[in-house]
């Protein structure tokens, strides 16, 4: 039969015309070319593809002569893919969840192959397809938008995190399959493979331990969760392996995180009234029965319970200081007794210790048995500040093992590190979307082969503080809801931290089709990028503007804590002493005339207005393109956005107000008093208007943190405190009597710009020899001094310095690290500072653009 039209004036048959506009219409129809017998991520991937190329009106079909395009997958060197691969000339996919997607001619169609180096790698490769199927117009080309590429992992396991701090909201997804299907698949799609479930953790008890929630033990029938029967702990039973077997489907493993071991109130009570008041008693909803005789033997039982009822769990990470419960001096027997059992019974499980307060002794019995653990620890403090390990830590944890990497790094290297950023002290419920900021860390999270990390999810800590069966209450007001689950209005920040910590130099285009798509061509470029700038001010803040008793997750929370009244914010320290002044040593700096390298609080304070600047402008430009359009996204988009901007302008401010208050206590002068009150005016007319644009887009009722502890419920609540803490500040100037001839200092200017300094040094150095470090200085007002920094690659140190003196010959600075120094027990980090004549200084590398020191591997 002819497909072409009739002619004109033909005569048709009504039967021809129907058969002809039956056939114009059909939908085009594509060749997905699959084997059978996969892993089921790989089938996942697939059904995913073959869904998404069904929403876009192809049809799919199984043989490439029925198509008029043709997609190849397979897994391996083995199969259509692979071989399409090899005539194409194209790479084959390497390592574990490598993969390729290349565009050829098959049986003279066009093609792509999508090969995965194994069932992940097929599943990356058939969702990225799907999603770039989901661009294509109806009825176009659908490899239109496929790229030629080759990707293998740059870091191997890429982690979110959650928390069961409140049962009625862990029970309120645990029990939705519906829940983790839509989780699960958005976390593939975005490479996520990792996903640590932590038990016990600031919850005044419940789940400490985690066993009788899903099981009794037989030899011990005293130990029960009080309140909880058999019918119960077998729906949670059941829920659990749900959700194990939902994300080993997309690729996920699961780790089991057992933080809490036996409940003593303390710490574990997490600030929650009238919790700790719990510890030894029969309390519903928490653990009955385990006491310090029969700690050990219980723990024990009840662990291999746990792996007999869920035998597909990929990893235990255990807490192992005192927090969980354990007294110091039963901690070492404990351990040894939990790992000799894991040594003899399952010694291929993934284990994960929690490096806070964790002895040597314990690492080395954990090693010595054959265990080969990881060293989970902290990246920046409980909070999430820059995208580098801090330079240098605050004192008050400087030679423990809370803060960060301590004194872990040491060689010969006998474990593995895991990185966790605990982002949800931080970034708790405003978007967060800053590329940049990602790539940078993945960089970092390479340190000591490290080669894993996991960040908690958002809203990691919904309903924390609140009673054990309060219902969850709403994150936005109603009318301005446009989701069903939480964490799909957070869809930016999973893309960005599974896909740029997959492959660092994944384009850009992968999230702006969806901003597009969300907002419109002319809108989605700016939510974009002022998504981008607003999500560099809360680790600002928590690098430079932060006060550190709020280091913890349960006290500290940057997004709606004004970090206290001016008085005690004037005492603050920042959380990189290395790299950002503080108010209270600007004063002193000011009075005495010293100069320095780091970044003063007037420059920080500058930093913040541009960014308050930057980010408003991205917004009025969206509100402009979007025009009266908005939808409840949009609208609730653009409201975090104007709360960042109300952020960075409070603390461009307050950053002032403290220097001023701090020049007032040293000096004695009130009319630095009055600057400092005119200052913290302008922070809290800032606070004011960041409390209005959040109006009742969200809920009243934020409950993110112990209220009790300080954790308001809305920038409007936070609001009142302040302007309280300025009418106390008013009435403590009425009654301030200045020091007579007390000087009225003037903050440091800003200057035309600090020197520029480039970097030359070997990569690696060498225990007996010097290591050499020379700097080409650029400073248009002239040198005044230049100096290296350095230490071994440990927290617990100080930096060493060493002045550089100017070579004539080649023009370079230069200075020497001694080979006394150089210790093959531990890599060196050094950075440079650099002051001009008019006493504009700067350090190198430069924390805007790079991490703002350079590690150096010592030859062993």
């Amino acid at each position: 039969m002819s497909t072409l039209p009739p002619r004109s004036g033909a005569a048709v048959s009504l039967p021809a015309l129907f058969l002809f506009s039956l056939h114009a219409w059909a939908a085009p129809q594509v060749a997905v070319i699959a084997q059978g017998g996969w892993e089921p991520p790989a089938q996942h991937g697939v059904e995913k593809l073959r869904e998404a190329l069904r929403a876009r009106g192809f049809g799919v079909v199984d043989a490439p002569a029925r198509a008029g395009y043709v997609l190849l997958l397979g897994v391996a060197e083995s199969g259509a893919a692979a071989g399409a691969l090899r005539s194409w000339k194209a790479p084959l996919p390497e390592g574990a969840e490598g993969l390729t997607v290349w565009r050829g001619s098959y049986q003279g169609k066009p093609a792509a192959a999508l090969c995965g180096a194994d069932a992940r790698g097929l599943m990356y490769a058939a969702l990225d397809t799907a999603e770039r199927i989901s661009w294509t117009p109806r009825g176009g080309n659908p490899l239109q938008d496929l790229r030629n590429i080759t990707e293998r992992p740059f870091l191997a396991e890429r982690g979110i995190s959650m928390y069961t701090m409140q049962r009625a909201y862990f029970e309120s997804r645990l029990y939705d399959e519906q829940y983790w299907k839509r989780y699960f698949d958005l976390l593939a799609a975005d490479r996520i493979n990792s996903f640590v479930v932590i038990f016990g953790y600031e919850n005044g008890g419940f789940m400490a331990p985690l066993y009788p929630y899903f099981f009794d033990v037989p030899e011990f029938p005293g130990v029960e969760l009080v309140g909880i029967g058999k019918t119960q702990q077998a729906r949670n039973t059941a829920a659990f392996q749900f959700l194990i077997r939902t994300a080993h489907q997309r690729g996920i493993a699961v780790t089991a995180a057992i933080w809490d071991h036996i409940y003593r109130g303390g710490v574990q009570a997490g600030g929650i009234p009238g919790a700790a008041e719990n510890a030894g008693k029969r309390v519903p909803g928490l653990v009955w029965g385990v006491t310090t005789d029969n700690l050990s033997a219980y723990t024990k039982a009840a662990l291999r319970r746990f792996l007999e009822i869920f035998p597909e769990i990929d990893g235990i990470q255990f807490r192992m200081h005192d927090e969980s419960g354990l007294k110091r001096a039963e901690m070492q027997p404990f351990w040894h007794d939990v790992f000799g059992w894991m040594r003899r019974n399952h010694p291929g499980l993934r284990l994960d210790l929690r490096a806070k307060d964790l002895p040597d002794a314990v690492i080395d019995d954990a090693v010595g048995l054959g265990l080969k653990p990881s060293i989970s620890t902290k990246y920046w403090m409980e909070q999430m500040g820059m995208p580098f390990h801090p330079t240098h830590i605050n004192a008050q944890d400087q030679r423990d093992r809370r803060h960060g990497y301590a004194d872990l790094l040491r060689y010969p290297q006998r474990y593995g590190v895991r990185w966790q950023l605990w982002s949800g002290g931080t970034t708790r419920v405003l978007l967060w979307g800053d590329p940049d900021y990602v790539r940078r860390f993945a960089v970092t999270a390479r340190l000591y082969d490290g080669n894993s990390f996991d960040v908690n999810e958002m809203l990691a800590t919904w309903m924390l503080g609140e009673p054990h069966d309060e219902k969850p209450l709403d994150l936005l007001s109603p009318q301005y809801k446009y989701y069903d689950y939480g964490f799909e209005r957070y869809w930016q920040f999973y893309r960005l931290w599974g896909r740029l910590t997959y492959n660092p130099q994944t384009g850009s285009e992968v999230w702006e089709r969806e901003f597009a798509r969300r907002f419109g061509e002319a809108a989605g470029g700016h939510v974009m990028r002022g998504l981008q700038i607003a999500s560099r001010v809360l680790p600002r803040i928590v690098a430079a503007s932060y006060r550190y008793q709020n280091f913890p997750t349960t006290r500290g929370w940057p997004e709606m804590n004004r970090q206290g009244s001016l008085p005690q914010y004037a005492g603050e320290d920042g959380s990189d002493i290395q790299q950002f002044m503080n108010v209270r040593d600007e004063a002193r700096s000011i009075v005495a005339g010293g100069d320095t390298a780091m970044r003063r609080p007037e420059e920080t304070s500058r930093w913040f207005g541009t960014t308050a600047d930057g980010i408003l402008a991205e917004v009025n430009a969206a509100e402009k393109a979007m025009g009266g359009r908005a939808g409840n996204e949009f609208r609730s988009t653009v409201t975090d956005l104007k709360i960042l901007a109300g952020l960075a302008r409070y603390h461009s401010w307050r950053l002032l107000a403290g220097v001023y208050y701090n020049l007032y206590q040293d000096t004695g002068s009130v009319a630095s008093f009055d600057d400092a009150l005119a200052s913290e005016k302008r922070a809290l007319g800032a606070w004011g208007q960041m409390a209005a644009d959040a109006g009742d887009v969200y809920s009243h009722n934020l409950a993110l943190g112990v209220h009790a502890v300080g954790f308001s419920r809305h920038w409007q609540e936070e609001y009142e405190l302040l302007r309280a803490d300025y009418e106390k500040l008013q009435a403590e100037r009425q009654k301030a009597i200045g020091k007579a001839g007390a000087p009225h200092l003037a903050l440091h200017p800003v200057t035309a710009g600090p020197p520029a300094v480039r970097l030359q040094a070997a990569a690696s150095a060498t225990p007996g020899r010097d290591f050499e470090v020379s700097a080409q200085v650029t400073a248009p007002a002239g040198v005044r001094w230049v100096r290296l920094r350095y230490r071994r690659l440990t927290q617990f140190e100080d930096y060493q310095t060493a002045e550089m003196a100017l070579d004539e010959k080649t023009g370079l600075y230069k200075a020497r690290i001694p080979a006394a120094f150089i210790d093959p027990h531990w890599d060196l980090m050094y950075f440079v500072e650099a002051v001009d004549r008019k006493g504009a200084g700067r350090m190198f590398p430069d924390l805007e653009v790079e991490t703002p020191y350079v590690v150096v591997a010592v030859n062993r």
